[in-house]
């Protein structure tokens, strides 16, 4: 089974708010095919019951209960008629803090690099449930009030979505007091030295992101070898220093394209890219488009909401 074929090439959301709200309420049966995709989903079964396959295993699900889907997991459901679900599709990123702190070394990077695991199913029974569903309830309700804001009142749209950002913090806070978040693998905490370490590299990496960074630089700030460091640093981001170095790029021309005027190609070099190819490459793995259209969906968003 080739993965890259069942891949979901849907967007979900817009390039400026990626998140979405599907709902289903069905008077057929109804399959969701065999798929995956990059977004954490969380899936609200509200009446009947349901087939979902997760990977490797068949689940039975009885209503209400809420699942989490994470990026990359394979899944499919079968819906039955009379039944009721809805689900919602976000970037994990819009949780991320640009100020690197102990909350995004010990909690969001290694949810987001899929080191940490929600808890799969939450069902009726559970003593969490009420709470999840009560932030779920709330999180569809401002998408709603995102999805249906006229043009122009940009306020709302905005504090809509902030909202949102706050009711996943407080499902994930609840997952986390509980004990409900699951390490992949034992992972050595990060003491408060490995966290003074990263800052450095991090801070050097946002200041000097323009121009051509080498691996001994980095190295040499935290007092280890090229070899170890690239070791060190994907154990602590759960990345190489190539794959963050071309993400802050990448953010940085998308914040160019989006507050000026400038040529691509130069806001490409100014964003430390040499090769326009391969900027259009990364920037389209990244954003999902190319910079051209980014910068048109963008500006189009924006002009309808002002």
């Amino acid at each position: 089974m080739d993965m890259h074929s069942l891949k979901e090439n849907a967007r979900h959301g817009t390039v400026i708010f990626p998140l979405a709200l599907y709902e289903w309420k069905g008077t057929n049966d109804w399959k969701v095919p065999l798929h995956w995709h990059e977004e954490m989903e969380f899936i609200y079964f509200q009446e009947g019951t349901f087939s979902v396959w997760l990977n490797t295993r068949e689940l039975l699900i009885h209503a209400p209960a809420i699942m989490c889907v994470h990026a990359g997991e394979l899944h499919s459901l079968s819906l039955s008629a009379g039944g009721e679900e809805s689900a919602v599709v976000f970037n994990l990123n819009i949780l991320s803090f640009e100020h690197y702190d102990a909350i995004q070394a010990k909690l969001l990077r290694p949810l987001i690099d899929g080191r940490l695991r929600l808890p799969v199913l939450i069902e009726h029974a559970d003593p969490l449930f009420p709470k999840v569903e009560n932030y779920y309830t709330k999180i569809k309700q401002k998408i709603k009030e995102m999805n249906d804001c006229s043009p122009g009142n940009e306020i709302r749209k905005n504090s809509s979505y902030l909202r949102i950002k706050l009711l996943l913090f407080d499902i994930l806070s609840l997952f986390y007091e509980n004990h409900y978040l699951q390490p992949v693998k034992n992972i050595q905490n990060e003491n408060e030295h490995q966290i003074e370490n990263l800052k450095k590299v991090i801070s050097y990496i946002k200041e000097n992101y323009s121009f051509p960074i080498r691996l001994e630089d980095l190295a040499s700030l935290v007092n280890l070898n090229p070899q170890y460091f690239c070791r060190y640093f994907k154990d602590n981001l759960g990345k190489t220093t190539t794959e963050y170095i071309n993400e802050l790029r990448i953010e940085k021309a998308a914040e160019a394209l989006l507050e000026t005027n400038r040529k691509i190609i130069t806001i490409a070099q100014d964003a430390g890219f040499d090769n326009i190819g391969y900027f259009i490459r990364k920037f389209k793995q990244a954003k999902g488009v190319a910079p051209s259209q980014y910068r048109k969906e963008a500006k189009h968003q924006n002009s309808a909401i002002n």
